[in-house]
């Protein structure tokens, strides 16, 4: 339920083409389009991914589905946000752990009043980093891709037929070639020797 209540808040808050990172955003899917909040979220078009991190512990099936790399608009996100900033709350667990409901509640607070202050105080600094890291990446990694696409005569076009073309490769994929097969079984036995 925890979850759904998330998920609630932020299309409540935040409306259409939402984006949420959960690690098992792929199987929470199938959740949220069975809870009450399915037809909301098909509504507003809410995105359910895979963190990166995550994304590669699961099979390529879903992380073509799944993982942001893969989602239009969501740019080099790992999906971490929220884990960094409760990652340092975890430090007031020690120093609270003796503490009266009060005092837990004032530390915690006073904690995010800091983290916030702080964090508002570096904003200019870090929108204006990422922006000029954006705008090299951009400029780099275009430059780059032009290169390969005249190399290979590609368009951009065939990179969407390429994800298209994979997808319909492992949906139809039986099992390995004879070779293959083969191989396997023979680095199999080597190993049981």
């Amino acid at each position: 339920k925890y979850p759904l209540a998330i998920i609630s808040k932020l299309l409540s808050v935040y409306g259409q083409n939402g984006g949420c990172v959960y690690d098992i955003g792929c199987a929470f899917s199938s959740t949220l389009r069975n809870s009450c909040l399915g037809a909301q979220a098909e509504d507003l078009r809410l995105c359910m991914m895979v963190g990166t991190f995550h994304g590669h512990a699961h099979n390529r099936m879903c992380q073509l589905d799944w993982h942001p790399q893969y989602i239009q608009g969501t740019g080099h996100t790992e999906g971490k946000g929220c884990e960094h900033v409760f990652a340092t709350s975890n430090e007031l667990a020690r120093s609270t752990r003796h503490a009266t409901s009060f005092h837990h509640h004032q530390a915690i607070e006073q904690h995010f009043t800091f983290w916030d202050a702080d964090k508002y105080a570096a904003l200019s600094k870090y929108l204006w980093t990422h922006f000029n890291e954006a705008t090299r990446a951009i400029c780099t990694l275009t430059s780059e891709l032009d290169i390969i696409k005249k190399q290979y005569n590609l368009t951009d076009d065939d990179f969407v037929r390429f994800h298209v073309d994979e997808r319909n490769y492992l949906e139809n994929f039986k099992q390995p070639a004879i070779r293959d097969q083969l191989l396997i079984r023979y680095v199999q036995i080597l190993d049981e020797l």
